[in-house]
């Protein structure tokens, strides 16, 4: 995965997201993780995710920010533990749907 190509689809001014699944059957491992990133009516950049087994409420939690480069530091990090996923949990994770056309890789 290009992450500066993803970091700059996600903060486009018109937004992004990318959902994200992890499954091993065999394991009993279903995860699931999402991420948004969009305007609020203040012109603020909000980055909201969530995670949790799939078929469940799962967590979530969002942050906001004056401008969009201030929110991509904390969006870098978390897709980079995304990407660490196949060393934490030994699978990787997958996209299920992606805003504009995100290629995860």
């Amino acid at each position: 995965m290009d992450l500066e190509r993803t970091l700059d689809r996600l903060l486009a001014p018109e937004g992004g997201s990318l959902a994200l699944e992890a499954r091993a059957p065999e394991r009993g491992l279903a995860r699931s993780w999402r991420v948004v990133v969009d305007r609020d009516l203040f012109g603020r950049t909000c980055l909201v995710w969530s995670w949790g087994r799939i078929g469940t409420r799962g967590q979530g939690k969002s942050l906001s920010f004056a401008d969009p480069e201030a929110a991509r530091g904390p969006l870098r990090s978390l897709l980079r533990r995304r990407l660490r996923a196949p060393r934490r949990i030994a699978v990787a994770y997958r996209p299920v749907e992606a805003g504009l056309h995100l290629h995860w890789i």
